[in-house]
């Protein structure tokens, strides 16, 4: 197949992958392990224990940079994360094949099942327990804790996993075990039991629930004086190690032994332990990373532990904070304290003054003798709670000051939830903060099977992945949308998804009417009312934006301000968690954050949501034409006159950076031309198009570059606009010509062509000609195509766009190897290979040489043919294109097999085949149809 050229350069690798059959068994439970088919393979390198660790704790799931950089490297990142990370996937995959790692835009995820990762297997084991018969619930725990190696992820190389998911897996292990042993009551033997918790209270001395346990069974055995000794080491223990007593159930359980009271009752308790936890959330799911990291922050050597879980409204910051105290009761024997703040609510905040005021009667102070104002209430409670362990849960925190005065003393852990980021709690009182984000498609997927149950969300997977995507991961939206569907068990959950596509309704779908705690709009409310003017402003504005990420110098252009305000803006909304900050210059919006802020937009002025737009395109179009002077200069006609762009200049460095911007930016990119039609905004449609076929030709971004081409066409028709036409429809039939759609891209390009003939032609008239020539070839009408090819070329030459003239000789070329005149194609491919050498440009030099090599194997010059088509494809891998090489590798597979050489053909073939499926390029079908290989599927 001959190479037409419609004046396009192309560039760019992808990957390959293989299909891996093998089963990899990651062991994290004791000793770093790795068996793959049941052979124990090493990884001698730290770095890729650490990185396959980090991505087996998150087994199936994304994970994103961040966290593999913190578990790779800690604290101390390399500069080039995302290199480095590449080159130690690299490895991985060279150890376990290439798929057993697959990167995607934000990170990377390991393909294999949570149940291979000895930590999930267990982890799920306890869950599976928690929930069943005695019976099974044994049997189950039985099964965890046989997994048990010892030091949980001992030599995996990264003492963060260590520091972050160690303590959580100790303490589910230890709480596994407590629990079989109150289930072995009665079954196994109390002398088993007791040599068994001996063993382990040595290893584990602090644990007073273990101790508990010694002493419970030893007085019910009639050990009494063991029991005693034993109470009175832990004791000595604690009182050497912490300076406490042991908790008020180990001290009612010693009253009791010295009073010989009946082994197992208690002595009346000398003040109240209080017991305010709510109840702990049915079916939690999906935080097993951030519950490894709370356990991490718990293990800290400080006297009084703060924890602010904070997040948006809706992310489940109760719900972890609640299910994490239920955890830690027995850590804090003493009691556990909650209280509602109200910070961001229908009702008035509660103020220290109340919310001491109920703390204070808890522990056991008369109403009638609490003090009189904040400051003593504040010093009471403290010295009340003075060598005792507390938790204290202070729920829906408004701000640091409300917290302030409720502070314990030492010895205690506060758990504080907030939409705010509590920056002064963590500054002055050495708080740790906990950001909770949306859940991932799997843990969204076990809360809807509470809901629906699991075998209605596998009969429709598509439907719950769009809507996972439509709720934005968020726990209250799933919770909702799965209680909706859970009302019509007939109904596919696809009728729900349905209706959430529609973003105007969203948010009214997204409720329960009798229930105000569930209206989002109401809780997304509260946050919004809180803002400055100025940062609500910018809010709403950033509502109108289609794209992700959010940086500041799009905040500033959205805005009209400058940069430093946007920032400040930026940093109040990320500080209320309206916006998410996931790197030092990168936010972005929660989906349905986003429909709040662009409904609130729609009660703006017009003409401030139009301005704001207006001032977007106009950046992102100069931003692109700047990545242009780099990628193709040569779409920065004199015709392609730029509006003003108010902000700061984009520049770039190198190609490769002006890329990486385009790759990120690209949803908005392609959102912004749409709006622009929509708008009637003609000129900037086309013009924003136009620059970015640069990228869609380069990058293989087929369906933007149909999809905005179409947009511009459309939105210059309307405006009558004969120049704009001319850009659009030439760059619409470019589109269509690489997809192969000849019929639709000579109607484009004929439309172009009459448009140019009534303004009398302008600067992009050659390369409509050129254009031309490759969609009457598509057609084989090949005599059109030489004929117009040769007016494209006369064209040029007259004009002075001496660029293009190789062109149209590469064009007349692939049109006399149609028509079967191969000398005369030989000749116009050599002689367009000279001029493209002249010009610099290798990529073109490289086809031409190719389509020579066509014609000369039609003239059954095979040997020729052989050598042309060789040294082509030489120069285009040295340039590292890949769309370029199609028409080679086709070109030389079908000299193989008319020269009887088979393997040679085959060879080629599958090259050919492999190139056009990673880039999704319609020619697979000729090579398949040359190698007789059946298509896919």
């Amino acid at each position: 197949m001959s190479r037409f050229s419609p004046g396009e350069t192309e560039a760019g690798n992808t990957g390959s992958a293989d299909w891996r059959a093998a089963t990899i068994e990651i062991r994290l439970l004791g000793p770093f392990r790795v068996i793959v088919d049941g052979v124990p393979r090493s990884l001698g390198s730290a770095r890729q224990r650490a990185l396959l660790a980090t991505l087996a704790l998150s087994c199936g799931r994304l994970v994103s940079i961040d966290t593999l950089a913190r578990g790779v490297w800690g604290s101390e990142p390399p500069e080039r994360i995302r290199g480095s990370l590449q080159t130690n996937v690299m490895r991985l995959r060279r150890l376990f094949g290439d798929d057993v790692v697959v990167t995607e835009p934000d990170g990377y995820r390991l393909i294999s099942a949570p149940a291979e990762v000895d930590a999930l297997r267990f982890l799920n084991l306890l869950d599976e327990a928690a929930g069943s018969e005695p019976a099974e619930e044994r049997e189950l725990l039985a099964g965890a804790i046989a997994l048990w190696g010892g030091t949980p992820l001992e030599g995996v190389g990264s003492p963060t996993l260590a520091d972050e998911w160690g303590p959580l897996l100790t303490e589910r292990y230890l709480f596994a075990v407590e629990r079989r042993i109150d289930l072995d009551t009665g079954v196994v033997a109390d002398a088993e039991l007791v040599a068994e918790l001996t063993d382990l209270v040595g290893q584990h001395p602090l644990r007073e629930s273990l101790w508990e346990r010694l002493v419970r069974i030893l007085a019910r055995s009639g050990r009494r004086a063991e029991a005693l000794a034993g109470y009175a080491r832990l004791r000595s223990i604690l009182a050497e190690e912490l300076g406490v007593e042991p908790g008020a159930e180990l001290r009612r359980l010693h009253a009791g032994l010295l009073a010989a009271d009946v082994p197992g009752e208690t002595a009346a308790p000398v003040s109240p332990v209080p017991r305010q936890l709510p109840f702990d959330v049915t079916g939690f799911t999906g935080r097993e990373t951030e519950l490894a990291r709370l356990d991490g922050f718990l293990d800290e050597d400080r006297p009084t532990r703060i924890v602010v879980i904070e997040g948006t409204a809706g992310v489940g910051k109760t719900a972890l904070a609640v299910h994490w105290s239920h955890r830690l009761r027995e850590r804090f024997p003493d009691g556990q304290l909650f209280v509602d703040l109200r910070g961001h609510s229908a009702g008035t905040p509660v103020t220290p003054m109340d919310a001491l005021s109920e703390f204070l009667q808890a522990v056991g102070v008369p109403a009638d003798t609490l003090p009189s104002t904040v400051e003593q209430r504040s010093a009471a409670l403290r010295g009340r709670l003075a060598g005792t362990r507390m938790l204290m849960l202070l729920d829906n925190a408004r701000d640091a000051e409300q917290i302030r005065p409720l502070l314990p003393g030492s010895g205690n852990l506060v758990v504080v939830t907030s939409r705010n980021q509590l920056r002064g709690l963590v500054a002055r009182e050495g708080a740790r903060r906990m950001p909770l984000r949306s859940l991932d498609e799997h843990a969204a997927k076990a809360l809807l099977a509470e809901s629906v149950g699991h075998a209605r969300l596998d009969a429709e997977p598509g439907a719950v992945a769009e809507l996972t995507l439509l709720c934005g991961g968020l726990p209250l939206a799933l919770a909702l949308a799965g209680e909706r569907a859970s009302r019509f068990p007939g109904t596919s959950l696809a009728w729900i998804v349905d209706e959430l596509r529609d973003q105007r309704v969203r948010l009214d779908t997204l409720r329960d009417p009798q229930d105000a705690g569930t209206d989002l709009r109401a809780a997304f409310s509260w946050s919004y009312n809180a803002l400055s003017p100025e940062a609500a402003r910018l809010f709403r504005l950033l509502g109108l934006f289609p794209g992700v990420p959010l940086r500041v110098e799009t905040a500033a252009v959205a805005a009209g301000t400058g940069v430093l305000e946007a920032r400040e803006l930026m940093d109040r909304l990320a500080s209320a968690h309206l916006l998410n900050q996931p790197s030092t210059d990168r936010y972005r919006f929660h989906d349905l954050l986003r429909v709040y802020a662009a409904e609130l937009a729609e009660d703006d002025e017009p003409a401030e949501r139009e301005a704001a737009l207006r001032r977007l395109i106009d950046w992102y179009t100069a931003a692109v034409a700047s990545a242009d002077e780099l990628i193709r200069p040569d779409l920065l006609t004199s015709d392609v006159t730029l509006e003003p762009a108010d902000g700061p200049r984009l520049d770039f460095a190198d190609r490769d950076e002006a890329t990486a911007w385009y790759v990120e930016e690209r949803p908005a990119l392609a959102a912004l031309v749409r709006i622009a039609a929509d708008r009637g905004w003609a000129s900037r449609a086309w013009k924003l198009a136009w620059l970015l076929r640069s990228f869609y030709s380069e990058r293989h971004d087929q369906e933007d570059w149909v999809s905005t081409g179409e947009a511009s066409v459309e939105a210059t028709r309307a405006a009558s606009d004969p120049l704009g036409l001319q850009y659009a429809a030439n760059n619409l039939g470019s589109a269509y010509l690489r997809a192969l759609r000849p019929d639709e891209a000579l109607e484009m390009l004929e439309e172009a062509r009459k448009a140019s003939a009534e303004t009398g032609g302008s600067e992009v008239t050659v390369a409509i000609l050129s254009n031309l020539s490759g969609a009457y070839y598509l057609r084989s009408e090949f005599r059109k195509s030489e004929q117009v090819a040769a007016e494209a070329a006369r064209l040029a030459a007259d004009s002075g766009q001496r660029t293009f003239v190789p062109h149209a000789l590469l064009n007349i070329s692939a049109s006399r190897i149609g028509m079967g005149a191969y000398d005369g194609a030989v000749e116009a491919a050599l002689e367009a290979r000279k001029a493209f050498a002249d010009l610099g440009d290798r990529y073109h030099a490289a086809l031409a040489l190719s389509n020579s090599g066509e014609a000369l194997a039609g003239a059954r010059r095979f040997e020729e043919a052989e050598a042309n088509c060789s040294g082509a494809l030489a120069e285009l891998h040295e340039l590292g294109t890949e769309y370029g090489t199609i028409d080679t590798l086709i070109t030389l597979t079908k000299i193989m097999l008319s020269t009887g050489r088979t393997e040679d053909a085959k060879a080629y073939g599958a090259e050919a085949l492999a190139v056009c499926q990673r880039l999704g390029d319609p020619r697979a079908d000729e090579v398949r149809a040359m190698l007789s290989v059946p298509p896919p599927g």
